[in-house]
């Protein structure tokens, strides 16, 4: 690596003096620190620098920080932290590098030499913090097979997962629950040139028995116990040569996370009942809509396997950050699909009325895409068997099951069975509003009150 200039702006993520110790190891690294605008003279000349780190946290206030972020157009960025912030989703996708906030030298080497191989010094338009998004116009509908997008969010992400997925890097993807987390760890599997012809090995973490942990995981022989009557290969033999998904990794029992951890670092299993060691390669890719970071604060959450399983980290919006006009783009071509399915034979597709239209558009949709896609079966199903969308059975029809809301349009409040999740939602819906309270209050449910009340209760107030 030749020599190269640094620029880090550190934010709330105390992570600047860790980049150092990391990049002392060489020892043509130069960090400079630039922290808050205010303690520097006010210029407009571009700054010396080939790289910057920047905490997602950092720019927040960006009227603070507009002269500051204009001497760094053209100069690739590392983003540290949450990738929820708007500031980041600004960026292009030639730029959407992301290292978790409590990276080890091991990721940032990675991310660090793909970054200034991949992103020259002068090739980037990127938008200043604030500007409007990509109109939706610009973009392209995308289709492969089921999946379907169209929004600027959606295609960074699917060009991140590509991107990232040629890669032999760890993948963590972060999103809600319906928002499609296996396809994308399908289209990281299938992005890389050695493991995508090996196979792909699924799991659930939240449903492994405490009992069988390591039986499923790294197999067992014949005879290791009562009712194993044949050998099982476990989890990390099948997917040798391939890739292990492991969804839900944040409901993995503590005490399983460390036997996992100690299989990962050393590339080696014990099958139970034998007394033969066996070498592994696969690709991991895990996934999760638990607040890791929270978790790891709160211990239930191992530090040392979130540096393992998250070199890179890739976060799936919600229906609700994809916009209206993508939600009736899924919609309608889940409503096709449905047709075709249900009906066994060609069937004209109808043309949708315009209250459905605003329905889909205003609906929350808090169980995502696998929400929409139940409820576009479901008028499938009616249309089929009385051959007219009548508006009035017809939302009966789409509301039944569907949470109720406020007289003010909010949802009811999550329920949050314990004292530690309430906090952890609460910190979660916060960032992602950039701790303006009214807009979290309104993402909750909740008054300003009680948000302000919640904050005090927990020490997150400032």
């Amino acid at each position: 690596m030749n020599m190269i200039r640094v620029l880090v702006w550190e934010g709330q993520h105390d992570f600047a003096k860790r980049l150092e110790r990391c990049l002392s190891q060489h020892a043509d690294a130069e960090v400079i620190r630039y922290d808050d605008e205010v303690d520097h003279p006010s210029s407009t000349e571009a700054m010396d620098v080939d790289i910057v780190f920047i905490s997602t946290t950092a720019l927040r206030r960006y009227e603070k920080n507009h002269l500051a972020w204009k001497r760094i157009e053209g100069v690739p960025v590392i983003w540290v932290g949450s990738g929820e912030q708007s500031i980041y989703a600004t960026t292009p996708l030639s730029e959407r590098v992301v290292l978790p906030a409590y990276f080890n030298c091991a990721s940032l080497s990675a991310v660090l030499k793909h970054t200034l191989h991949t992103v020259t010094q002068g090739a980037t338009d990127r938008p200043l913090p604030g500007d409007d998004a990509i109109p939706l116009t610009e973009l392209p509908m995308a289709k492969d097979g089921d999946f379907v997008y169209q929004s600027p969010c959606m295609h960074r992400l699917v060009g991140n997962a590509r991107l990232y997925g040629a890669l032999s890097v760890n993948v963590l993807i972060r999103g809600a629950s319906g928002t499609g987390k296996e396809y994308v760890a399908r289209l990281v599997a299938d992005s890389h040139p050695e493991y995508r012809s090996g196979p792909f090995v699924p799991v659930n973490c939240a449903a492994i028995p405490d009992a069988l942990f390591e039986s499923l995981f790294f197999g067992h022989v014949r005879g290791a116990f009562t009712g194993a009557v044949r050998d099982h290969p476990g989890f990390l033999r099948e997917a040798n040569n391939g890739t292990l998904y492991l969804d839900e990794i944040g409901d993995l029992p503590f005490y399983q996370q460390v036997k996992l951890l100690r299989a990962l670092e050393d590339g080696v299993i014990h099958p139970v009942g034998s007394n033969e060691t066996m070498r592994i390669n696969f690709r991991l890719v895990t996934a999760t809509n638990r607040p890791l970071i929270n978790m790891i604060r709160e211990g239930t959450f191992r530090l040392d396997l979130y540096h393992r399983i998250s070199v890179v980290e890739l976060y799936i919006p919600t229906l609700q950050e994809r916009g209206g006009d993508e939600k009736w783009l899924l919609f309608t071509h889940a409503f096709r699909l449905a047709l075709e399915k249900f009906s066994g034979d060609d069937i004209a597709f109808p043309e949708l009325p315009s209250w459905l239209k605003d329905w889909v558009y205003t609906s929350q949709f808090p169980g995502n895409v696998r929400e929409l896609f139940n409820r576009a079966a479901r008028l499938a199903a009616f249309y089929l068997g009385h051959g007219v969308l009548e508006q009035t059975e017809c939302m009966h029809l789409l509301r039944a099951g569907e949470i109720d809301c406020e007289t003010t349009g909010a949802c009811a409040p999550p329920d949050f069975s314990t004292r530690a999740e309430e906090r952890s939602q609460v910190l979660d819906a916060l960032e992602k509003n950039q701790w303006r309270r009214l807009e979290t209050a309104e993402a909750l449910g909740w008054s300003r009150k009680t948000l302000w009340l919640k904050m005090k209760k927990y020490g997150l107030s400032e």
